[in-house]
């Protein structure tokens, strides 16, 4: 009997020995913990997940990740993943808006964005990133336009204003350009970018300075009549100018300096006062008396009147017509030349002087008409002529 219990003892004994292995392996279990990427194996005696994360510091938010999850049964040898919520303030092309993502690095959070990998990243792609808010530009390539130097190019581009887009792909912008937009303007889509080019340069131009007249009486002259007695030189003055240019084209200009390269020489001229003596053939009684033939003083105040008719009002467009018709004809009506030439303008043939008037043969007034609208056809104005004469000697 004693045997039996004896037995009977040492049986239990025995069988709790064996038991309690069996025990201490339900409890106490080996977990692999991975929290953002890095991994540790823990021991542990809790229940369910989230008693191993707790256990091992860790608190699961709502933007967190935990797989399985946290009520899972706790298993030995079990794998445990934690990644950790990160929030994401981007600025996408202009516009704020805010992410969160359990990335551990840039590229990641990106990639599962569905952003590409030619947009432009403010921040390394390859940094982690930390549990704080992380501020990122993104700027997606834009197409846009740009007018330059006589070209026209299309670019696309990540830079973020029309400045950086221009240092980017090499295009210098002088003191003086023009860039529309402005150069702090943000690149946008389909944009239109145009570079003028403002340039300066210095000038000299050659301006005539017409020469004065000086009148003199002179008794021995017919009243009206003149005579040059030293002829006029227009004068010359070199003109500095700075010149503004826009894409090459002149749009405005400063005067700088004048200088006088060539003094003009005054003309002198005498004007007759002697009384014109106007002599009536009489004739037959009851006969017509002829017409008197005009002075050339006369014919010279005639054609003062329609100088300024024509717009040629100016004592020096006088003063040239003056002295081609005193080298023409002495200012006679009746002036004939073997050639065929006639009248005060000397109209070859004469009769083409018709056009102004039937009185053409006798008229001063016609054949001024005449002249005055030859010059103003073939020269422009009387001293058009003049210049011309003075190197044909025929106008």
């Amino acid at each position: 009997m004693l045997r039996s219990i004896k037995y009977g003892l040492h049986g239990a004994v025995l069988a709790g020995l064996v038991a309690a292995p069996v025990v201490w392996n339900s409890v106490d279990k080996s977990v692999h913990l991975v929290v953002d990427g890095k991994a540790a194996t823990v021991q542990t005696t809790a229940a369910d997940v989230g008693q191993v994360v707790r256990a091992n510091g860790y608190s699961v938010g709502q933007h967190d990740l935990l797989a399985p999850s946290a009520d899972s049964s706790v298993h030995d040898g079990m794998r445990v993943v934690l990644r950790k919520g990160r929030l994401l303030r981007l600025n996408v092309d202009g516009k704020s808006t805010s992410v969160w993502t359990t990335a551990p690095t840039v590229q990641e959070a990106l990639a599962q964005l569905g952003y590409s990998t030619s947009d432009f990243v403010s921040v390394s792609r390859a940094r982690r990133l930390p549990l704080r808010p992380t501020d990122i530009a993104i700027r997606t390539p834009r197409l846009v336009t740009v007018l330059h130097d006589g070209a026209h190019d299309q670019v696309t581009t990540t830079d973020s204003t029309v400045g950086q887009l221009l240092a980017e792909i090499g295009i210098t912008v002088g003191k003086y350009d023009r860039v529309s937009p402005t150069v702090t303007t943000a690149v946008q889509p389909g944009q239109l970018i145009k570079i003028q080019r403002v340039g300066r340069r210095t000038v000299v131009r050659t301006k005539t300075l017409n020469f004065p007249t000086t009148r003199k009486s002179d008794a021995t002259l017919a009243a009206g009549s003149t005579r040059i007695i030293t002829p006029g030189r227009d004068g010359k003055a070199a003109i500095t100018y700075s010149v503004v240019y826009l894409d090459g084209k002149a749009i405005g200009e400063t005067k700088l300096k004048s200088v006088v390269v060539a003094q003009p020489q005054t003309q002198v001229v005498k004007v007759g006062t002697k009384p014109t003596v106007t002599v009536n053939s009489g004739g037959a009684s009851g006969s017509t008396p002829s017409a008197p033939i005009p002075s050339p003083g006369s014919a010279q105040a005639i054609a003062r009147t329609l100088l300024q008719a024509h717009g040629w009002g100016s004592q020096s467009e006088y003063d040239c017509l003056v002295q081609m018709w005193n080298h023409e004809s002495g200012w006679r009506v009746n002036a004939a030349n073997p050639s065929g030439a006639y009248g005060i303008p000397q109209a070859l043939p004469g009769s083409k002087m018709a056009s102004a008037g039937s009185d053409w043969q006798t008229s001063a007034t016609t054949q001024i008409k005449w002249g005055l609208g030859y010059i103003g056809s073939r020269y422009g104005t009387p001293c058009g002529a003049w210049s011309f004469w003075q190197g044909h000697s025929y106008y």
